[in-house]
């Protein structure tokens, strides 16, 4: 079994390649004297900026820059440091650069930039470097510190007497049973001594974020450069709804992306406010949905000046990204909140090519993350992150403990607080390696002759404006175009199903979705190419099956009739499609794929809705909110 130990590599930068060796030498004997067993410590030396800056971005391991800062009398040299330190945060936000220099000059030192975490004076480190390297491996703990699952880990190996909920009292009623004890051992004795009741006062509260969860929360704040962050343990949706039904009141207007998912539509019907659709930008050859245009949403922003929120949807399912910046200055010169659903794209602060359309880095009010979607986190754990300076955190903690259960899963909570940990330490390394792969292998998928990757190139021909708006797309959400293959979507899915045992996370008549996540490896990457060539070479013997070469063109805009609370509570019944035309919908009525709600409720059924659902009905494509042929609508006596 090969034992993992974290690694504190420290990179030293000093012009004076005398004076860096014996800054080195002094630093290097005194890392024993720590006897930390628990990391290694590993120190490099460097003469040159270009060499340190090149250094940090092909070395994910680097935990600490130690830089020698040149004099005031240097001025020239002054500025060119400067810049690397801006240069080197740009490509990880999070490393910690300190400064070593003269005494007398230390606070003109630390004044030149913000960036600078702390100041050395030289000689200390010639004789004391004890001090310093100290004072590293002290920041690099505090950035290592998980308060929840330190605390929770600790408890739950103490093994004490359990004498509340929940009643499995340590799995001891599975263990005991000749009925159920297999359930016991197939997931291990951790999972059930683990599961906690409420009643372990000194772990915390969620819903008052109070004791170590608290602590786990702030510490989650700090990575995420955010002034709050909540955890939840029901998902996004609940995380959304939360969000929503915090900000908004009965009437208020909301501006929202019509392909937000569906609990933001939950979400306004909830909160009975009143929705501002953004039209849908709809491609009919891949059977997807781009973000709003940019010039779209600010013409909603000035058609409705009294509006309080603009909900978007940071990443799209097929990895779209919009500019977010513009969009949210232009909102916040108008007075309107901004809040961004971020669930597929939980890493985008981490790696400067993905950090520009970070909702976090463009300001947004509020974002959610699914920590369990494409980072690592149990699945149902989710973060609200929180920068708006109006922040009612005592109507948002109402509002949470109306969703959050009063007995949550301690599992879920310590899996986010080491999901933070994991990207504060690492989150760039990880990334970065994952976009590597992607590289290679689109390059490899290039050269087969019916299997494409799409990208920018190909979403810029069929959105008109990708290029216009800067928009861009997350490279880990791998679009594969199979439709010059002679085979039906769902036989190639069940292909790669049976031959390399790949569940596709979303597929369209057109093409599969693949998403590379911080747990993808290359040789996943690898058995996927070798299943694709196979299937690009004809050789391979499937039932081929007719189908739709693309979708129906558009989707019909979304006009209400009245407020979709209003139609959603009201009292309802259920029509055959033939009698909707007319009617005043009820619920959310969404084809899948691509997810678009076609209906929504308060929305008044029009012809072309029913042509659109009967068009999709002859593909096998799923209707969400369609019940065995039926539509729900407002009861009319």
């Amino acid at each position: 079994m090969i034992h993992m130990k974290p690694l504190l590599k420290i990179l030293l930068i000093e012009s004076d390649e005398e004076l860096l060796f014996t800054l080195r030498e002094n630093l290097s004997k005194t890392v024993a004297s720590f006897e930390r067993e628990d990391i290694d410590i590993e120190l490099n030396g460097l003469s040159a900026l270009n060499s340190a800056l090149e250094g940090v971005e092909n070395d994910g391991d680097i935990q600490a820059v130690v830089i020698s800062w040149p004099t005031q009398e240097q001025r020239a040299l002054c500025e060119s440091y400067l810049s690397f330190v801006s240069a080197l945060k740009a490509i990880r936000l999070e490393l910690p650069v300190y400064a070593l220099g003269d005494d007398a000059e230390g606070l003109a030192i630390v004044d030149e930039s913000n960036d600078i975490e702390s100041f050395f004076f030289k000689d200390d480190v010639l004789s004391d470097p004890e001090s310093i390297l100290g004072y590293i491996i002290n920041d690099f703990d505090d950035r290592c510190e998980t308060p929840f699952w330190s605390a929770y880990k600790r408890y739950v190996i103490e093994s004490n007497d359990s004498w509340h909920t929940p009643g499995h009292s340590g799995g001891a009623s599975f263990r005991n049973s000749p009925y159920i004890r297999d359930f016991y051992q197939f997931y291990g004795r951790n999972v059930f001594v683990g599961d906690l009741s409420v009643s372990v006062d000194f772990l915390g509260s969620l819903s008052d974020s109070t004791h170590a969860i608290g602590r786990a929360q702030q510490a989650a704040a700090t990575t995420f450069e955010v002034n709050q962050t909540y955890f939840v343990t029901n998902g996004s949706s609940t995380s959304n709804k939360i969000i929503l039904q915090t900000l908004l009141r009965r009437n208020d207007k909301v501006i929202i992306d019509r392909n937000c998912h569906k609990s933001v539509h939950y979400g306004i019907i909830q909160s009975s406010s009143l929705p501002i659709y953004l039209d849908s930008v709809f491609d009919p050859k891949y059977g997807i949905f781009s973000p709003p245009s940019l010039d779209d949403m600010k013409q909603a922003i000035d058609n409705h000046p009294d509006a309080k929120l603009l909900v978007l949807t940071g990443c799209t399912y097929d990895g779209l990204l919009t500019d977010l910046k513009q969009v949210i200055d232009y909102a916040h010169e108008h007075n309107v909140k901004v809040f961004i659903d971020e669930a597929w794209f939980a890493y985008s602060l981490f790696h400067p090519q993905l950090r520009p359309y970070s909702a976090i880095n463009s300001g947004a009010d509020y974002v959610t993350h699914s920590a369990h979607k494409v980072v690592s986190a149990f699945s149902q754990a989710s973060y609200i992150h929180i920068n708006d300076p109006d922040f009612d955190e005592d109507f948002f903690r109402e509002i949470f403990s109306i969703y959050a259960s009063t007995s949550p899963k301690y599992q879920l909570i310590a899996s986010l607080d080491v999901c933070h940990k994991q990207l504060e330490m690492e989150g760039y390394k990880l990334v970065n390696s994952l976009l590597n792969h992607v590289a290679e292998f689109k390059y490899q998928v290039s050269q087969l002759k019916r299997i494409k990757i799409l990208g920018r190139d190909d979403f810029a021909q069929v959105f008109q404006h990708f290029e216009q708006d800067n928009m861009g797309h997350d490279p880990l959400k791998i679009l594969i175009d199979i439709s010059e293959l002679p085979y039906s979507c769902k036989t190639v899915h069940q292909y790669l199903m049976d031959e390399i045992g790949l569940e596709i996370e979303k597929y369209t008549h057109s093409t599969l979705l693949v998403l590379l996540t911080l747990g993808g490896t290359r040789s996943k990457i690898v058995r996927l190419y070798n299943a694709l060539k196979k299937l690009d070479s004809g050789k391979v013997k499937l039932s081929s099956l007719k189908r739709p070469t693309k979708m129906p063109e558009a989707l019909p805009p979304i006009e209400l009739a009245m407020l979709p609370a209003d139609a959603f509570f009201a009292r309802r019944e259920h029509v055959n499609f033939a009698d909707a035309q007319g009617r005043v919908c009820a619920g959310l009525v969404t084809p899948y794929p691509p997810g678009i709600p076609l209906i929504v409720p308060g929305q008044k059924i029009e012809q072309a809705h029913l042509d659109y659902l009967k068009s999709l009905s002859m593909q096998q494509i799923t209707i969400q909110g369609s019940l065995d042929g039926t539509l729900a609508v407002v009861a009319e006596n």
